[in-house]
């Protein structure tokens, strides 16, 4: 239910005197706890109710209450439109209003209660799923980054180490490894008649 309706049914707790709570499909008794004399009249009211002993309106439009003799207001089956503030109000014959009542009905519907509780259920299991996937996710990322970062340290080592550590065999094959071997290009002699004709 909406928040403005619970705001709305606490508000009214508040300014009730009787509170008195139902499931639908129920029977529920108002009663007035008052001795009624002789003469005296019973009303009760509710925005879509008025019913009353003198004028022997007893029975609700809708045929689910009935103003018992005593006083009291019985409903057969309850719904939740029934719920709201019903005021008692007993009068004498020349009009003396000698009690007022107010009562709070609170019908609960139980097959929206059931549906709001799986469409809760179903919710928090979403979420759950989501905050799954997206823990996998990151988890996944990590995992990857991890091993690109490790192939990248292998590479770089092994090319470092390549260069950095070569084998003597392996230069051998452009050098000579002979020590007492010179790489130097000889350079031949020139005659000095070579020199005067430059």
């Amino acid at each position: 239910m909406s928040v403005l309706f619970w705001v709305w049914i606490l508000m009214m707790e508040s300014h009730a005197s009787e509170v008195i709570r139902a499931h639908s499909g129920g029977a529920v008794l108002l009663t007035s706890d008052h001795r009624l004399q002789l003469k005296q009249d019973v009303r009760w009211t509710h925005p879509d109710l008025l019913v009353s002993l003198k004028n022997n309106v007893t029975a609700c439009s809708h045929g689910r209450c009935q103003l018992l003799h005593d006083g009291s207001l019985r409903f057969s089956r309850v719904q939740p439109g029934d719920s709201g503030n019903y005021s008692l109000q007993v009068y004498e014959e020349d009009g003396t209003r000698v009690l007022r009542r107010d009562f709070l009905l609170l019908v609960e519907d139980l097959s929206s209660r059931s549906v709001l509780v799986t469409v809760l259920i179903l919710l928090f299991l979403l979420l759950l799923l989501l905050f799954i996937i997206i823990i996998l996710f990151v988890l996944n990322r990590k995992e990857r980054i991890r091993r690109s970062g490790l192939l990248e340290d292998n590479l770089y080592v092994e090319m470092h180490s390549y260069r950095g550590n070569k084998r003597e065999e392996d230069e051998c094959h452009y050098v000579s490894c002979n020590p007492a071997v010179s790489v130097e290009t000889p350079i031949p002699a020139q005659s000095s008649e070579e020199n005067v004709d430059m």
